[in-house]
């Protein structure tokens, strides 16, 4: 599916003393199959944004078209693509509610208006998606879990609508540094399992560069930045206006280079700069 976003505008408290721009002029397209990092400080927008992108929120102006079609049109086709677009809303544990893992999960495809089999297929196929034993959990109360089960129950009940676009705002908040991988690596094993379009909302520079192939930036309800990951993380100096860091390695290598050492300064991720050490030192 391809998300084109057109001069999005978005105005809260609008005419009220309080009256706050969170979005302005916003353009960009996401192509299918693209994994899309979103990043900005507290308060830029990211939020905003994304609840625009299934028309949860509705623009002051400009349009969001899934396969050409805005998504706020009351008609049938575009209420199909609104559900193709699955949104992960941050600590997503705390909208379980049902008395078994398997009845929350089933619970999108059942309003969908599919049969209790299907609903049940699909469910326990998103739990194994999401790396549960299906079978183990299904009968268990979602209350009973670790914190980390308890997210991978609430991807599995996005998971379960079968989208096509996966947006997820700050999938690993709250989580110890085993449960924060272990999450990072499941939505890897999601997007080449079912080929989605991901959009990952982070405050992780290390996350977003190791994953993302295109990076957009937000300042102030702007888009400020757009492109590949390299091509955002060698602008050092933009970024520490916009109180944003660098990725871990990268930082390391400009202190390699700044003592003399003949390294690259524009390696992104622990790989690379594992790559570029045995390089130089040998």
């Amino acid at each position: 599916m391809r998300i084109e976003v057109k001069d999005l505008t978005h105005i809260y408290s609008e005419g009220m003393p309080f009256e706050t721009v969170a979005l302005q002029d916003v353009s960009f397209t996401v192509e299918p199959g693209t994994f899309v990092g979103l990043i900005g400080h507290t308060g830029s927008g990211k939020s905003t944004l994304i609840q625009h992108l299934n028309g949860l929120l509705k623009p002051m102006s400009g349009k969001v078209l899934a396969d050409g079609v805005d998504v706020t049109e009351k008609s049938d086709i575009s209420r199909s693509l609104r559900r193709k677009i699955g949104l992960v809303f941050q600590y997503p544990e705390y909208q379980l509610f049902e008395e078994t893992v398997l009845k929350d999960v089933c619970f999108g495809p059942k309003n969908l208006g599919l049969s209790q089999e299907i609903c049940e297929e699909r469910a326990m196929h998103a739990l194994r998606l999401v790396g549960l034993d299906a079978e183990d959990v299904r009968d268990r109360s979602p209350f009973g879990l670790s914190g980390g089960e308890k997210r991978r129950v609430a991807i599995a009940g996005v998971l379960a609508m079968d989208p096509e676009v996966l947006i997820l705002d700050e999938p690993t908040a709250g989580l110890d540094p085993k449960g924060h991988n272990d999450i990072l690596n499941m939505i890897q094993s999601i997007r080449q399992a079912r080929d989605l379009t991901i959009i990952l909302v982070s405050h992780n520079m290390d996350d977003v560069a190791r994953l993302a192939d295109r990076v957009l930036v937000m300042e102030n309800g702007t888009l400020v930045m757009e492109g590949p990951p390299r091509s955002i993380f060698i602008r050092e100096e933009q970024l520490r206006q916009l109180g944003l860091s660098l990725p871990s390695a990268t930082v390391l290598m400009q202190l390699l280079a700044g003592k003399g050492y003949p390294v690259r300064t524009d390696v992104l991720t622990a790989a690379e700069a594992e790559e570029e050490i045995i390089r130089v030192f040998g």
